[in-house]
């Protein structure tokens, strides 16, 4: 039976052997037919989806690629007025609750400090989901490169 895998991260872990990492935590459980659930964002885990997907030739196109966007079009005025930041982190926060709704496991690549999106997605994937279904990738040994670099 084809499961959905969730691929999330802090935007602070891209570096080429975060990637290699979240890379083989993935494969590790990946069979023919799931799908991959993500959020995105340019970097990090997200960034790391959508590479692993397209090597894997899962799509959105052909289902195999699930990728939730911050709704722009829910973004609050006045709140845009007085603080975007929060504003817009509203709007991500709302995507990180479909992801842990519509991913039966997550494969996360987590930021030392454990703040921010990720988290915010894991604790509501671990609301409903068995801690079992998420997995943490380790710490890179080498954190220098940048992946968006290479």
């Amino acid at each position: 039976m084809s499961k959905k895998i969730g691929i999330i991260g802090s935007r602070r872990r891209d570096a080429k052997g975060d990637f290699e990492l979240c890379k083989e935590s993935f494969l590790s459980i990946y069979e023919e037919g799931d799908k991959v659930v993500s959020g995105a964002c340019k970097k990090g885990g997200d960034r790391f989806a959508e590479i692993i997907a397209e090597e894997l030739g899962l799509t959105e196109d052909n289902g195999g690629l699930i990728l939730y966007r911050p709704d722009k079009s829910k973004l609050d005025p006045e709140k845009m007025e007085k603080n975007p930041k929060w504003a817009y982190a509203e709007i991500n926060y709302a995507r990180n609750t479909l992801i842990a709704e519509d991913s039966d496991i997550i494969v996360a690549v987590v930021a030392e400090d454990r703040k921010g999106g990720t988290e915010d997605t894991i604790k509501k994937f671990l609301k409903n989901k068995p801690e079992e279904n998420l997995i943490l990738v380790p710490q890179a040994i080498e954190d220098e490169d940048s992946w968006m670099n290479i």
